[in-house]
């Protein structure tokens, strides 16, 4: 039985990391092969969505994109940690399901108005409440389940709310922040358990957090965090927030063209004769990896100039080009600065090597280089900062994140709600 379902939402997972894929997929395909790809770029929007604060609303069919899909009996049973759950207390929602078309790890998973299995849930609202259970695969089937859950008013009992978000600007990480705590008073300590085996203490109830060196199994890879918040009397409360990563690197590879996950801070080091940055790269394939080129494109601080386009051994850079299979490494990328050209601010290196069935894999990585001299420096974009308590906090930025790399809006925002400046 076929129905038409209205799919809806804004990709916002980091446009540029969609574009990695798209920018090595091969457009000469056979029809069978570009069908795919169009079917795994919709499984990929659905996986991108924004999560709004509350149940999807209905939507006007005129106003949107339909596409007809079917029916499918993926789920199996619906898990709600606990029932009755008290008025702004979060519970957890676990779908069991499975995948008569395909492998079950390609089922990807949607509970009320968070993307991911399992998801962390809140009603603020006693009475009554329902909620929708939404999954898929990467072709056309989908499965809908509506759940009810009893909401109740719980007196005195301390309450923590926590947060979960993507982190717009790094694509591979999460911001997590405490908006509420209810029965808490006087100075907090704040102790975070990502769900992916590490943990962090804070004074203050926000921290990001990476998730780039995650095993991609799947499409999607779903992560309960959770935060003890104790406060000057000893009395503690948890608050949970689940979080959900379109695994955009396990994509590509099923789109033909397998990309290597690399972690790494975009300000690398830089002395008189290398530009200097630590990497973590994980081969999250099955077969080995190793490099035989790379391309250097240099773009200069003057943005209305072409960039540069070098070819090199990757060998000049790293120190290993192999990656065994399922394996990780860490290593220092280094480049000779007698290779950039003089005036270089932004400097894209693409890894690449043979893949089995003559296909190539790849690996990128984007830095930012601060200007060298004043004539790097574009006057009339920059502008001089006269605010004394800025410069301070700038000052003091430089100081936490280090001197040789530009402070960002986006560092000083988060630095001081990290309670850093």
């Amino acid at each position: 039985m076929k129905r038409t379902y209205i799919i809806t939402g804004i990709v916002i997972f980091c446009v540029a990391v969609f574009l990695l894929i798209l920018s090595v997929h091969n457009s000469n395909q056979q029809d069978d092969a570009s069908s795919k790809t169009q079917s795994l770029l919709n499984v990929f929007q659905f996986m991108s969505a924004p999560e709004p604060q509350e149940e999807i609303p209905p939507v006007d069919p005129e106003k949107v994109e339909t596409y007809e899909i079917e029916q499918a009996n993926f789920i199996r049973e619906i898990i709600l940690e606990k029932n009755p759950v008290c008025s702004g207390e979060d519970f957890k929602v676990t779908v069991i399901a499975k995948n008569p078309f395909g492998p079950d790890a390609h089922l990807v998973y949607r509970i009320s108005n968070k993307l991911g299995n399992p998801a962390i849930l809140r009603f603020s609202k006693a009475g009554l409440r329902e909620f929708y259970v939404t999954v898929r695969d990467e072709g056309k089937h989908i499965d809908m389940r509506k759940v009810q859950i009893n909401v109740v008013d719980c007196a005195d009992k301390p309450i923590v709310t926590l947060s979960a978000r993507l982190h717009n600007l790094e694509p591979e990480s999460a911001i997590f922040e405490v908006t509420s705590q209810k029965g808490l008073s006087g100075k907090c300590t704040y102790d975070w358990d990502f769900g992916d085996g590490t943990y962090a203490t804070t004074q203050t109830g926000y921290i990001t957090h990476s998730y780039a060196s995650r095993d991609q199994k799947g499409l999607q890879s779903s992560f309960i965090a959770q935060v003890k918040v104790t406060d000057a009397n000893g009395i503690s409360a948890i608050g949970r927030g689940s979080i959900s990563f379109p695994n955009v690197h396990y994509l590509s590879n099923l789109m033909g063209n397998p990309v290597i996950p690399v972690l790494y801070n975009k300000f690398p080091s830089i002395d008189n004769a290398y530009i200097t940055v630590e990497i973590n790269m994980k081969n999250i394939f099955d077969e080995p990896v190793a490099f035989n080129n790379a391309v250097l494109e240099c773009r200069p601080c003057n943005t209305a100039l072409s960039a540069d386009y070098k070819n090199i051994n990757p060998d000049q850079i790293l120190e290993s080009t192999y990656l065994a299979p399922k394996s990780s490494v860490k290593q220092f990328l280094k480049v000779p600065k007698s290779l950039l050209p003089k005036s270089t601010c932004n400097l894209n290196i693409t890894l690449s090597g043979p893949y089995p069935d003559k296909r190539e894999v790849y690996a990128k990585i984007f830095l930012n280089i601060p200007p060298q001299s004043k004539d790097d420096i574009d006057t009339s974009r920059d502008k001089i900062i006269t605010d004394d308590e800025m410069i301070q906090k700038l000052n003091k930025a430089a100081q936490i994140l280090g001197k040789d790399r530009p402070i960002t809006p986006q560092d000083i925002q988060k630095l001081e709600r990290e309670g850093k400046l």
